[in-house]
């Protein structure tokens, strides 16, 4: 397990801060999994039943958004459920300020208590709906997102609480294709693409949207 990780940490292409080795990092994402395996016994916080699946689906997956965000600012991750991306962007983005926001009570009480487990700092998990905290409007530099909604219904979600020149960062599958017609209105530009290998035959990409002046 130890050495999955630390193989998919050192790939080059998502670039770990200069004072976080891959063992390090490795060392605070098993400190996950071990929260993570007591609480999925008892709240189902993924279908995944073993560590190294949840490594090759969702810690793996979450790493590809770091190629994307940079090693400091403030980052707000919706309906951040089993705590992806946002944990592990955390650890090996120390520097950056999260939030967590999560709807569900039971995965909120088990992201919080991810977060004392690993001991991280500058990073806070909300209970509740993005829209029961108006006062995150326009304060993020990064807003994340799983492909879990339709894009005209998701992407209205996070633009409004981007800083202006911050980046949306949505993860979907590389056979889905949308019609943006939708947003100039929300002042977002697609500026990005990144196509990455997922779950076996599977493969993902990530769409990388900016927020223009009005």
């Amino acid at each position: 397990m130890k050495n999955r990780l630390i193989e998919l940490l050192s790939d080059s292409s998502i670039g770990l801060d200069s004072d976080t080795s891959p063992e390090s990092a490795a060392a605070h994402l098993i400190l996950y999994l071990t929260e993570w395996k007591r609480w999925n016994a008892k709240i189902n916080l993924t279908a995944e039943r073993d560590e190294l699946s949840v490594i090759n689906k969702h810690i793996y997956e979450s790493l590809q958004y770091a190629r994307v965000i940079s090693p400091t600012g403030s980052l707000v991750d919706i309906g951040s459920g089993a705590g992806f991306p946002g944990i592990p962007v955390k650890i090996i983005r120390p520097r950056l300020e999260i939030v967590l926001v999560e709807s569900k009570r039971k995965r909120a009480n088990f992201l919080k208590a991810a977060i004392r487990s690993i001991e991280l700092s500058k990073i806070q998990c909300v209970h509740g709906r993005v829209t029961d905290f108006p006062e995150l409007i326009g304060k993020y530099d990064f807003v994340t997102l799983r492909h879990v909604l339709a894009p005209h219904l998701s992407l209205p979600l996070g633009a409004g609480l981007l800083t202006l020149g911050g980046s949306l960062i949505l993860q979907t599958s590389c056979d889905r294709s949308f019609q943006f017609d939708f947003l100039d209105s929300l002042r977002l530009s697609l500026v990005n693409e990144i196509f990455f290998e997922g779950l076996g035959s599977l493969h993902s990409k990530i769409m990388v949207f900016k927020r223009n002046p009005s």
